[in-house]
């Protein structure tokens, strides 16, 4: 099942920089592609992050809770291939409108691109590796709050200059 998310997010990865090339002389297309990577890490985000801490007090607090958690696990399965796909979508959004845009590059928008690859790679690692240690070690970076915080410092930053 999880083979046919990445099939569709391969495609879609392959269809969303298209426009860019287009014989339209401006830059609204290619700024356009620096919005969809916004709203994407939004859209997977901001319901994740308040159903993860739900989840995660569920399990640390047991008893009824405990089988609340137990109950919302496809759900939850659900909003973790969503928050991967946006996400996914939203990293190569937002660096092919940083390559196409490279000419423009400043620190602001290096280190945007630095956090992001981090947060993505620690992901990735996160879901597909086995070892004990990797997990433990990816899943302390990936779900930094002071990363993510960074992360979102940057976006505003990014915008406004």
């Amino acid at each position: 099942m999880q083979k046919n998310y990445f099939f569709y997010l391969i495609l879609l990865l392959l269809v969303i920089p298209i426009p860019c090339f287009a014989e339209d002389e401006s830059e609204d297309s290619v700024e356009l592609l620096g919005w969809v990577a916004i709203v994407c890490g939004m859209l997977a985000n901001i319901p994740f992050i308040p159903i993860n801490r739900y989840r995660k007090y569920s399990i640390k607090s047991g008893g009824e809770s405990l089988q609340m958690a137990r109950e919302n696990r496809v759900h939850f399965k659900t909003i973790m291939n969503l928050h991967i796909m946006l996400n996914s979508i939203g990293y190569f959004a937002g660096m092919s409108h940083g390559l196409i845009l490279s000419r423009y590059l400043d620190g602001i928008s290096l280190s945007l691109a630095v956090v992001m690859t981090l947060m993505v790679v620690s992901g990735f690692l996160l879901l597909y590796t086995s070892s004990k240690n990797s997990k433990i070690f990816n899943h302390l970076l990936h779900g930094q709050l002071v990363l993510v915080i960074l992360l979102a410092v940057l976006v505003v930053l990014h915008v406004i200059s």
